[in-house]
Parts: C-alpha cells; sequence; structure tokens
C-alpha cells in the first residue's frame, strides 16, 4: 500500500470553482462525453454543478441531444457535447490522412441526421455553437528529438521533488516544459538553443517562460499563481513537423502522427460555427 503522506487528493491540485457552478445561479447545465472517461476522478470534481450524460457512440449522443433541447425548459439550459474521436483520430493517423477524413464526415453527417434535422426549425433562442479546442500538425515518431538521450547533461539542471527524482515535463512534444534550477537556466537554456535552434537541424527555439508571459501568449492577464508554480520554467517549441519530447521505455514516448501544443497556424487557427435554432 502507498502510504498515505506520498498521495495528492484531486481537490488538491484541480479548480475548486467550476464553471457550472457559477452557472447555477440561474442556468441548468448538461455534458454528454464518452463514457469510456466518464465518469472519472477528473469529470467527477471539473463537472460539478453540471447533470452528465455519458455516451457510448456519437449517434447516441446527437439523438440524446436532440431529445433533451426539445423538451420544455423551466429556466435557461446550457449543453456542452464533447466528440473526441476527430482529435484521436488525427493523433493516429495524421491531419492528412483518409481515416480524419472518414471520422469528420461520420460527425457531420450524424449531427445533420440526429441532431440538427431535428431542432432546426425550432423557437429560434437556442444558440448552436460547434468549434475545435485546436487544430493538428503532421508529426512523424521517427525524429522525435528525446532530449534526456541526446542531451543527457540536461539531468544535471532539472530540479528534482523529495525523493531526488528530476521533475518530469509538462505540456507535450510540441510545447515541451523543462522544470531546470534557477542557478543553471541560462545555461541550459544556451545549450538548448545551440543543439536545437543554431545547430544543422534547426528543429525548435527556446524560450524561457517568462519570456512568453511578458508577450502574453497565455493571455492579456498575468497567469495564475497555481499556473506559474507547475508549468516549468523553459519551454522548447518545436518547428512544423517537429517535435521533442522525454523518453523513459514503457512511461514517456511520442508516438502520435498528429500533434498540437505548438504555434503553427495548423494548431491554433480554429473554426467557429454559430447557427440559431
Amino acid at each position: 500500500m502507498i502510504p498515505s503522506k506520498t498521495l495528492a487528493l484531486p481537490h488538491s491540485f484541480f479548480p475548486r470553482q467550476t464553471f457550472y457552478q457559477t452557472l447555477q445561479a440561474g442556468i441548468d447545465s448538461h455534458i454528454l462525453q464518452y463514457q469510456a472517461y466518464t465518469p472519472s476522478t477528473y469529470s467527477d470534481i471539473v463537472f460539478r454543478g453540471a447533470e452528465v450524460h455519458p455516451y457510448n457512440v456519437i449517434s447516441e449522443a446527437f439523438t440524446n441531444l436532440s431529445t433533451m433541447l426539445n423538451r420544455p425548459q423551466k429556466r435557461p439550459t446550457y449543453y456542452f457535447l464533447y466528440f473526441d474521436r476527430i482529435d484521436t483520430t488525427c493523433h493516429n493517423y495524421g491531419p492528412s490522412s483518409k481515416q480524419l477524413d472518414e471520422a469528420v464526415d461520420l460527425c457531420l453527417n450524424q449531427m445533420n441526421q440526429l441532431f440538427l434535422q431535428t431542432t432546426r426549425h425550432s423557437t429560434g433562442k437556442t444558440l448552436f455553437m460547434m468549434t475545435a479546442d485546436h487544430g493538428q500538425v503532421e508529426v512523424s515518431p521517427y525524429n522525435t528529438y528525446y532530449v534526456n538521450q541526446q542531451m543527457p547533461i540536461i539531468n544535471r539542471y532539472l530540479k528534482t521533488n523529495s525523493r531526488g527524482h528530476v521533475l518530469a515535463p509538462a505540456g507535450s512534444a510540441r510545447d515541451m516544459f523543462l522544470h531546470i534550477k534557477e542557478e543553471y537556466l541560462e545555461t541550459a537554456v544556451n545549450e538548448l538553443r545551440q543543439r536545437l535552434t543554431n545547430g544543422p537541424d534547426q528543429q525548435a527555439e527556446v524560450y524561457l517562460t517568462q519570456e512568453l508571459v511578458a508577450q502574453n501568449f497565455f493571455g492579456m492577464q498575468p497567469p495564475s499563481r497555481t499556473f506559474m508554480e507547475r508549468v516549468g520554467n523553459v519551454v522548447i517549441l518545436p518547428y512544423k513537423r517537429e517535435t521533442a519530447w522525454w523518453y523513459e521505455e514503457n512511461k514517456f514516448s511520442m508516438h502520435f502522427q498528429g500533434h498540437h501544443g505548438g504555434l503553427t497556424p495548423e494548431e491554433m487557427e480554429i473554426p467557429l460555427l454559430l447557427m440559431a435554432l
């Protein structure tokens, strides 16, 4: 059994007040999400204040959403449907793949047949919004720059936990954040830039996180203290089609054909569809 003092309780690092709890002052909330991870420790906390409806396939989700939307409402209601198959397919096969085209077609056809056609001629008082949380860019698992393998000295520069183990990177293989000891900050950044930015392959750019904060990359308002404590103080931003990550067998690796987190237009620009129902 793991000693209790080594465990981190969910409420110690997840938000205490959710968006849906805020809405409870006058708006009901419903969430439809894939049943494989609903419920979960994460969703049980961040979905507090909403009624959650797990679904098995997207046709079930659109049918249930249509049914809920067409029934009489006692007060204003917010519905959120999350469909992850497009993102998953893009990760596994890449954004230019036939498999992705089929996943998108499936989603749009099901949405049209099972949701839009049954709600389109409603009262006009419902705003339908469709968007994505990010795009993706083509990558290859065969040319990932594994920082700890190709630059072993990085371990000397990294902060450690109470057990003396180096802190795992934050972010992803498209935005890799490292927790560097303050006394090695300048040295680590210079060496990373020498290898990744100024080297013959030119795979990535390296920044102090504070440089991005100063340029409002994390928003116009200052990032929260919690965010800054967790994110890491150095970030590696690979160029298009490149990735940089950490390797530990059966723990850390990069095996995707499509990825996101970087600053290319393909990753950052997203669609937004607005329609009155």
